[in-house]
């Protein structure tokens, strides 16, 4: 078939990255990048990310990188991974991007591939053998640098080098040069400034993603637009819930993700709407005004436009192929959704779709910088200045003709609309747009002893493929184990996510030898839809779901039975139910509502992660049922009424609130007003508090997180009084909902009941600038909470022994203080009280006349990767030694 491209080809732009450098100027503090550090969140202006890209190529150069200079970056998205990418490119040396989960080995190999001389990434993360590195970040600014050596500009230049995992095994590098990558965007670059003056006005364009920064669509979303367009990206994990809350609370415009998270995000959407009774007349809608323009049907889902926010408008999708279902979805409910394709090979883009034509399974027209045609079986082929060069090793052996086979099967429309139909090879593309060969993976596999044969398959997901296994296994050798072991030798994105037993001597194979893969795959699957359709579940998954929960709660997986309860029969706090849900989402590709784990059994898992797997697409979690009340005897008497033997769905009757009402400007001067003239006078003459150690407070900046001992309720009311004007005026000390259940969703209560905790618990956020600590489910909001308080300069008080404690004692901390120390990223500050109890009991409602003591102890910095359980113990007893002092003294 012929090419359908715009009629001529564009050369490369030819604007060097110095003079791109100086168009940042004109964003000025504008924020370019917003990421999350632990609970907090950093921020980038243009003008410091600008001055930090000079002072990172000014660093480079002094620790000898020079032009052609192999420089290995690995790390979390942030302003930092970008000013390493930019400054070894300002450098002219070459950049090796790494996904931040690759394993050392294979890290190791890429940089004696490569030839690496640097590497820049974080402490954690292990240099390879000869090659020095970089702490991540380590750089500060600067206004004026001149690179070392002014070369001109030269397309031809190499950029970066992108592993991928060949065929073979090893490491395979595609070469990109710095006019790949710059022709890609040099029709968008030109279509944009024509109509930036439309733009402006418009301010600060808030964008989420979720793309790494190590893949080329990650880098061409995050990195190459915003350079001229002055977007403001916020890198936030992916996950649903947190997408929804920062798109809602930092004014996104959109978000720059993969088809999975738009999957998820509708199952999301569907789950509230369920909840709330009203998925039935929603859909009933979509389908009513699905002709509708996008302006207008928006004005129709006011529930779902609150939950992103009034003006979040887009999705650019990328990195793997889009089920229609799921873009229909957001289509008729408002959005607008960009599609593109492309691949590593042609830097990356090859097209992009029309938004406001929307045609499902469309991805749009090609660049006209490039060509673009089918092949006589079908496949796409794409020509143009985009188009690598050739592979490392191989530079210069381009494809032949310049035509770069894709190995996707296409059709191209009669206006020039290209559409994806399925992959042509064995290569298995993952719903997060990751290659993953199967010869690779059927290595490792067979490394192991007792794997006899195996076979590796992409069995279907939504937008993408799982990687399964079949294996014929020796006598007595276990399939689950020995899928363990080759996983820990793999990268994430080549894990054997799931696994069949093959029963037969042998496999399925042509006459010359080869596995039949493709009867391979239909048996699997229909094997799998007939247990489906018997309700049954695959002994695999089962087995998985328990052996996990058994290694979150540290027991043996014998011991459990589908009717264990996870809060009552394994002791689960708030923290394991964390840990719990993260490793399920990993796991299984299941999002389980933290909020319902608490009334969860095992069995609820089992059969959450068996409807995950028996579902033909992937998507979050159904909600959990409980198990019979037959299934799990009543804590008190053993048993349980007849009328709750039928599963009953798992509910709470409220939720964690969290306080932002008390930082409004009239709320926060009045408090400051009643505790400068009536709370300081009052805890002074009642208490008369000798400070010791206020001199620490000043070896490190504010806000600090205070960790203390507890004897009263009177404690609180020390460190608001006691400290320094500019610090104590900003305390937000934490409060246990332990004495307000009914308020907080955790227990149900009478409308009195409810009433009455809702006071008391407004009062005590009003005086005291006090936020909610749960001790079951919602730890995790309570922690990004804490992180809001921090980025917003307060300092935090936390009493991790969690209830009040005789004079002269102190109690085991509970383990969450570690979470809390190590997320916040702030300076710790130990404190020990002395005295409190005395003067007010907790038999008393008025305080007597005594005398108390705050110990300060001096600033304590916790590592990012500290062990929470380590670092509990550590704080515990820093203030157990201040304790000992003071008696002492």
């Amino acid at each position: 078939m012929e090419a359908r491209t715009a009629p001529g080809i564009y050369p490369p732009p030819s604007t060097d990255l110095a003079t791109r450098l100086e168009r940042l100027r004109e964003f000025g503090p504008r924020d370019a990048y917003r990421w999350r550090d632990g609970a907090r969140w950093r921020r980038r202006s243009y003008d410091g990310l600008r001055s930090r890209i000079l002072g990172c190529a000014a660093r480079l150069a002094a620790t000898g990188v020079t032009p052609g200079t192999p420089v290995l970056i690995q790390g979390p998205a942030s302003a930092d991974w970008v000013e390493a990418l930019l400054a070894t490119f300002l450098l002219d040396a070459v950049a090796v991007p790494l996904d931040e989960t690759t394993p050392e080995s294979f890290r190791f190999e890429v940089a004696r591939i490569s030839g690496a001389q640097l590497l820049i990434a974080p402490r954690n993360i292990s240099a390879p053998p000869g090659c020095p590195r970089l702490e991540m970040g380590d750089w500060g600014g600067t206004s004026v640098w001149s690179p070392p050596v002014q070369a001109s500009w030269d397309p031809e230049r190499r950029a970066e080098m992108v592993f991928t995992s060949g065929t073979t095994g090893d490491p395979k590098g595609v070469v990109l040069t710095h006019g790949n990558l710059a022709s890609d965007f040099g029709l968008i670059e030109r279509a944009f400034l024509k109509r930036e003056s439309l733009i402006r006005p418009l301010g600060e364009l808030r964008f989420l993603s979720t793309l790494p920064l190590s893949h080329m669509f990650g880098q061409a979303l995050n990195v190459f637009l915003p350079l001229f367009m002055g977007l403001t990206v916020i890198f936030v994990p992916a996950r649903p819930r947190d997408i929804l809350e920062v798109a809602r609370r930092a004014g996104a415009w959109g978000i720059f993700t993969v088809p999975r998270l738009m999957d998820l995000l509708s199952a999301e959407i569907r789950r509230v709407l369920r909840e709330a009774g009203r998925l039935e007349s929603f859909e009933k809608r979509q389908q009513r005004l699905a002709g509708w323009p996008f302006y207008l049907q928006s004005l129709f889902f006011g529930r779902v436009r609150r939950l992103f926010g009034w003006r979040f408008r887009l999705f650019v999708v990328g990195g793997a192929a889009l089920p229609e279902e799921v873009q229909r979805f957001w289509e008729q409910s408002g959005y607008l959704v960009v599609q593109g394709y492309g691949l590593t090979e042609t830097a990356p883009i090859v097209s992009i779709s029309n938004p406001f034509e929307r045609r499902a399974g469309s991805v749009g027209k090609p660049l006209g910088i490039q060509e673009v045609k089918l092949g006589a079986d079908g496949e796409v082929l794409v020509r143009g200045p985009n188009v690598t060069r050739g592979y490392l090793g191989s530079e210069g052996v381009g494809p032949a003709e310049g035509w770069l086979h894709t190995g996707d099967l296409g059709e191209i429309d009669a206006r020039g609309r290209l559409r994806i139909r399925g992959r042509l090879k064995d290569v298995i593309v993952t719903a997060e747009g990751e290659n993953v060969y199967p010869a690779d993976v059927e290595a490792a596999l067979a490394r192991i002893a007792g794997v006899r044969e195996a076979c590796v398959l992409g069995l279907p997901a939504s937008g993408g493929e799982r990687v399964h296994a079949v294996l014929i296994l020796e006598p007595g050798a276990d399939a689950e184990e020995s899928v363990r072991q080759a996983n820990e030798s793999l990268q994430p994105k080549q894990r054997v996510k799931d696994y069949t037993v093959w029963k037969e001597e042998d496999f399925p194979r042509t006459p010359t030898g080869k596995v039949r893969k493709g009867a391979l795959r239909d048996r699997i699957l229909s094997t799998r839809a007939a247990q489906t359709a018997a309700g049954g579940a695959t002994a695999p998954t089962r087995t998985g779901a328990r052996r996990l929960i058994a290694r979150v709660a540290k027991v043996d997986p014998a011991r459990l039975s589908a009717g264990t309860r996870l809060v009552e029969g394994l002791g689960f706090a708030s923290l394991d139910l964390v840990e719990l849900a993260v490793a399920f989402e990993e796991e299984f590709g299941v999002a389980l509502p933290e909020e319902r784990l608490n009334e969860a059994t095992v069995g609820d898992l089992e059969r959450a992660a068996a409807e995950a797997a028996q579902r033909p697409t992937l998507s979050a979690a159904p909600p959990l049922e409980a198990s019979s009340r037959a299934d799990r005897p009543s804590p008190a008497s053993g048993s349980a009424p007849p009328e709750a033997v039928e599963p009953a769905p798992i509910s709470m009757p409220g939720s964690l609130r969290m306080p932002r009402w008390t930082r409004f400007a009239p709320v926060r001067w009045l408090r400051r007003l009643i505790e400068e003239i009536l709370m300081r006078p009052f805890v002074f003459l009642f208490t008369w508090p000798r400070v010791i150690g206020r001199k620490h407070l000043r070896e490190a900046q504010p806000p600090f997180l205070f960790v203390a001992n507890h004897h009263s309720y009177m404690d609180t009311g020390l460190f608001k009084v006691a400290l320094r004007w500019r610090v104590r005026g900003r305390i937000a000390p934490a409060m246990t909902t332990r004495y307000h259940r009914v308020y907080f969703g955790e227990s149900g209560g009478s409308r009195l009941r409810y009433l009455k905790e809702s006071i008391q618990v407004r009062l005590v956020e009003f005086f005291f600038n006090a936020w909610p600590l749960p001790e079951t489910a919602g730890f995790k909001n309570s922690l990004n909470y804490a992180g809001e308080l921090a980025d917003a300069g307060y300092s935090l008080l936390i009493f991790p022994e969690g209830r009040h404690v005789p004079e002269g004692k102190i109690e085991a901390f509970r383990g969450g203080i570690g979470i809390f120390a190590r997320d916040l990223r702030m300076a710790v500050i130990p404190a020990y009280v002395e005295g409190t109890a005395d003067v007010l009991p907790d038999h008393r409602y008025w305080p007597k006349f005594g005398k108390t003591k705050l110990v300060l102890g001096a600033p304590m910095r916790i590592d990012p990767d500290a062990d929470p359980a380590e670092t509990t113990r550590r704080l515990e007893e820093a203030i157990r030694i201040l304790m000992k002092v003071t008696r002492v003294a």
